[in-house]
């Protein structure tokens, strides 16, 4: 099978089933300023989607589709931003690059790899077509991870609960920038 064809399928089932699952649990197009959402090269699909809590957390999903590996690539992070927010609208005017750097990409959990229970050798379910030798199988394994996508990111407050036993959100403000912790 070309790696162009698994490159295309792998968008076209992130596109069909992990959008929607997300717009409908309060997901959107992030609204900073150069966001990420589609193709950005010939080799690669970035999707950068965000939904702001009650509590001024913002919850950021960015997924990435590389033509050079089987991955659909789903990363999580969380931040408290600060003064609080209300409407997401207000950060159409701003850059969100800060938050793709260090140091608020170490919170960053990818969903199915990180923050895993148990030994990771016996996680064999993961965001990627797995080996087929013919056509139906082939099909049998795209359906799977439709399936998969589908079903993770329908149910991401989970992967969100998890993320919270492992981290604290960082306290930024609306740009991403870290605001100091006072002593």
């Amino acid at each position: 099978m070309p790696s162009k064809k698994l490159f295309e399928v792998r968008n076209e089932i992130f596109v069909k089933n992990g959008i929607p699952a997300l717009k409908k649990k309060g997901f959107e197009e992030s609204p900073y300023k150069g966001v990420r959402f589609g193709k950005i090269d010939s080799g690669t699909f970035v999707y950068d989607l965000c939904r702001l809590k009650a509590d001024s957390q913002l919850e950021t999903i960015t997924t990435y589709i590389s033509k050079g590996d089987s991955w659909i690539k789903v990363f999580l992070n969380v931040f408290q931003l600060h003064p609080a927010l209300k409407s997401i609208d207000k950060l159409k005017a701003l850059t969100g690059t800060q938050y793709l750097l260090p140091p608020n990409s170490v919170t960053r959990m990818r969903l199915r790899v990180n923050g895993i229970k148990g030994m990771p050798l016996f996680n064999t379910v993961e965001h990627k077509i797995k080996s087929f030798y013919t056509e139906s199988g082939f099909q049998k394994r795209v359906s799977e991870l439709s399936e998969l996508i589908e079903s993770d990111l329908t149910n991401i407050d989970s992967f969100i609960n998890r993320w919270h036993e492992l981290h604290q959100p960082l306290v930024t403000d609306w740009e991403g920038k870290e605001i100091a912790k006072k002593e």
